[in-house]
């Protein structure tokens, strides 16, 4: 219980550092184009990885290069449908549907795994959906390809969680195997990034010309670094190293405060202020989260030995 206890914790601190990506990636967005943004964010994270963990990558398997590569496929993909997503959409309704991913999960959990989901955390997917609607309020008539794109997203969230939990849950050596695939998701990324800039955005002969363009932009600076070293390195490390010990659906119960974090933040660094139903929604959406947790934890107590 300590260990899970533990890994929910760290999953919520990099819950947080997320929350704190949407307003930041927004504001970048005006200077540069998302698939760009996205490969030079990636480049920037391999980079890093690579410094840090290259005596760890002697020796990498086959399986784990291919475990990787299926990863970053949904990791990929979900990154570049959120961020291309935002510049049609709100924040508020970018952080909502990505939340979505807390219906998905149990979905792909019960797909790919085969186990059951207990009773509280299915009633904590079915409070934390309502609280998310209560606190984000989107307004679905209007739905663009922006809310489309996110949705997407989500499901690709959904499924890169309970891969996570697949590759991971059984292995003898975990902090190797977190650091070898977390590499070979942010190298395919920033591949697949650029791929996507090349094929949507610019072309072969404008690119250098396109990077030199943005790199005097702060508010690209501010969101590469926060992104390329907290958003990716720090928390893919800490979710691959760490989901092992809870469940997927737990997990993305935890990710669904994003966007109750992310407004909190705002509240407190840009001194905007919280309406009644976003307060009420938000709790609702903790209270969602408690409830899968404290139920799960007392029905466990209970169980026979």
């Amino acid at each position: 219980m300590l260990k899970t206890f533990k890994a929910e914790l760290l999953l919520v601190f990099i819950t947080l550092i997320w929350g704190g990506t949407f307003v930041i990636i927004k504001n970048a967005l005006t200077d540069v184009p998302p698939f760009l943004y996205s490969g030079l964010r990636f480049t920037l994270a391999s980079g890093i990885a690579l410094l840090l963990w290259w005596k760890y990558l002697r020796g990498i398997t086959r399986i784990e290069i291919q475990q990787g590569l299926l990863l970053g496929v949904f990791f990929s993909i979900g990154f570049l449908l959120q961020t291309w997503g935002l510049n049609y959409t709100t924040v508020s309704k970018s952080s909502f549907i990505t939340g979505a991913m807390v219906i998905f999960a149990p979905i792909t959990y019960w797909i790919v795994e085969r186990r059951p989901i207990s009773l509280f955390q299915k009633i904590g997917v079915l409070v934390v959906i309502t609280g998310l609607w209560i606190f984000a309020n989107p307004d679905f008539a209007h739905l663009n390809k922006g809310d489309i794109a996110t949705l997407l997203c989500s499901i690709c969230w959904g499924v890169y969680i309970t891969y996570t939990d697949v590759f991971t849950r059984d292995s003898t050596d975990i902090g190797i195997l977190s650091v070898r695939l977390a590499v070979v998701q942010f190298i395919l990324t920033a591949f697949v990034s650029f791929g996507a800039y090349l094929c949507f955005e610019g072309s072969p002969a404008h690119f250098l010309g396109d990077i030199i363009q943005v790199l005097p932009s702060k508010p690209f600076i501010i969101a590469v670094l926060y992104t390329g070293i907290l958003g990716s390195v720090v928390a893919t490390y800490i979710q691959t190293r760490y989901q092992r010990e809870t469940t997927p659906v737990k997990v993305a119960l935890i990710f669904s405060i994003e966007p109750i974090l992310a407004s909190a933040m705002a509240v407190v660094l840009l001194n905007e202020s919280f309406r009644f139903f976003e307060i009420f929604g938000g709790a609702i959406v903790i209270g969602g989260v408690l409830v899968a947790e404290i139920g799960d934890a007392i029905w466990k107590k209970e169980l026979p030995e």
